[in-house]
C-alpha cells in the first residue's frame, strides 16, 4: 500500500503555500515546493489531483494570478502590502468556498432528517459537549458516588 503523503496535518500547509504563491504557477513547480514544505522527496500532480480542495484552489490561484499579473506596484512597501493582501484574499476565498460546502452539506442533512421523519424538537442538537478532564483524576461527583456505594 502506498504511503499517504497528504494528511490532515499536511493539508493546511499545502493550502497555505498555495495561498502564498507568487509568479508562474505550474503543477511541477507547485509539487516541488510542497515536497520541500512537507519534507518528502517528491509529490506528483496525480497525488494532488486526489484532493479536490487542492485541485480547485490551484485552478483558482492560477486564474487570480493571470488577472493580477499586470497590477502589481513597484514600491517595496506597497509590494509587501499587496502580497499580504493577496495572501489574505486567497485565504478568505478558500475559507468561503469551504464554508459554502459545509452549509450545503448541512442543508442536505437537514432535508434528509426531515424526509425521514426525524423530529428536530426531540433531539438535543445544541447540547454542549461534556467537559474534558485531562488531569487524570476523577471528578468530585464520581468520588461522591463511590463513597455512597461503599458506605
Amino acid at each position: 500500500m502506498p504511503k499517504k503523503i497528504i494528511t490532515k496535518a499536511t493539508l493546511p500547509k499545502v493550502l497555505r503555500e498555495l495561498d502564498r504563491w507568487e509568479g508562474k504557477l505550474t503543477w511541477p513547480l507547485f509539487c516541488s515546493r510542497v515536497a520541500k514544505v512537507i519534507g518528502v522527496e517528491s509529490v506528483s500532480k496525480h497525488t494532488m489531483y486526489l484532493y479536490p480542495t487542492i485541485k480547485e484552489g490551484f485552478q483558482r490561484k492560477q486564474k487570480d494570478l493571470r488577472l493580477t499579473a499586470h497590477a502589481k506596484p513597484r514600491d517595496f512597501t506597497l509590494n509587501a502590502a499587496s502580497k499580504r493582501i493577496a495572501d489574505l484574499e486567497a485565504q478568505v476565498a478558500r475559507l468561503e468556498a469551504a464554508n459554502k460546502l459545509l452549509l450545503d452539506q448541512f442543508r442536505r442533512w437537514q432535508y434528509n432528517a426531515y424526509a425521514n421523519n426525524v423530529r428536530m424538537d426531540f433531539m438535543a442538537w445544541d447540547k454542549p459537549l461534556p467537559a474534558v478532564n485531562r488531569s487524570g483524576r476523577r471528578e468530585k461527583k464520581s468520588k461522591d458516588r463511590a463513597n455512597k456505594k461503599a458506605g
